[in-house]
């Protein structure tokens, strides 16, 4: 996978009386993947799947899962690698499923969005949920009519691109979705995000109806990512590194 960007990124998960860690993953493509490279990352048991799917839902879904095994063998820290044994089975609500023998509980969260993907390996114990989105002036019709009065008070009130705060709604709204394992099949109001923290380079966000969770999101090129975690975890994530790699600027302390 010559054209694929990867980027990995181990996240200490500190709590007031215990520490976890996660692996975080990145990884865009734009050139369209040979059947053969598909073969050499997915599981037979995703293949079926894969050979379902129309052209363009191919390659998100290939990038996807690429970038989902990657953060796992990092988390179990292998040493080579075997993409094509890892087998990530979808549940009954479509959520990703870790079916690989290991020593601890994992689970796994991934996003992709056309040729960019992001995934976290996380501990069963430790919950996390992420969510990557374009900046896209024609979907902002469409999440306009999900978000509640406050939420469009709130934003109108920062500095922020128009664009991108609805963006950041969005993705800090589906990225609890995956902790709650609900997707957006509960209504998205139950979602309201009611507090904004505006920092550097990025943007902490807290819920109305879930106050054990928060999010923190920032721009990945032209699209926003958002991380929802237990709010009373402490992690950083280099923001700069990936805006660099991936095409922005920035580190953030997320608290």
């Amino acid at each position: 996978m010559l054209d694929t960007l990867l980027y990995l990124e181990e996240l200490a998960l500190i709590r007031p009386d215990s520490r976890f860690k996660a692996q975080l993953c990145l990884s865009s493509r734009t050139y369209p993947y040979e059947d053969t490279e598909a073969l050499s990352t997915l599981h037979e048991q995703e293949l079926a799947y894969y050979r379902k799917l129309q052209y363009k839902r191919k390659h998100s879904f290939v990038v996807g899962r690429y970038c989902a095994k990657q953060a796992i063998s990092a988390y179990n820290r292998m040493a080579e690698p075997q993409l094509g044994q890892i087998w990530v089975q979808q549940g009954v609500f479509q959520q990703p499923v870790i079916m690989l023998p290991r020593t601890e509980p994992l689970q796994i969260t991934i996003t992709h969005c056309d040729h960019i993907a992001a995934a976290i390996a996380f501990p069963e114990a430790h919950p996390l949920g992420i969510d990557l989105e374009k900046i896209d002036g024609a979907n902002v019709s469409a999440i306009e009519s999900q978000i509640t009065a406050s939420e469009k008070h709130m934003i109108a009130d920062t500095p922020l691109d128009y664009e991108a705060a609805l963006t950041m709604l969005w993705t800090s709204k589906e990225s609890l979705s995956k902790i709650l394992k609900t997707g957006l099949m509960t209504p998205l109001p139950v979602y309201e995000i009611n507090h904004m923290d505006i920092k550097q380079d990025c943007i902490v966000t807290s819920y109305t109806n879930f106050a054990q969770y928060s999010a923190v999101s920032f721009r990945v090129g032209h699209h926003i990512c958002s991380i929802t975690h237990p709010k009373r975890t402490e992690f950083k994530v280099n923001i700069a590194e990936i805006q660099r790699l991936f095409g922005s600027s920035c580190a953030a302390d997320v608290r």
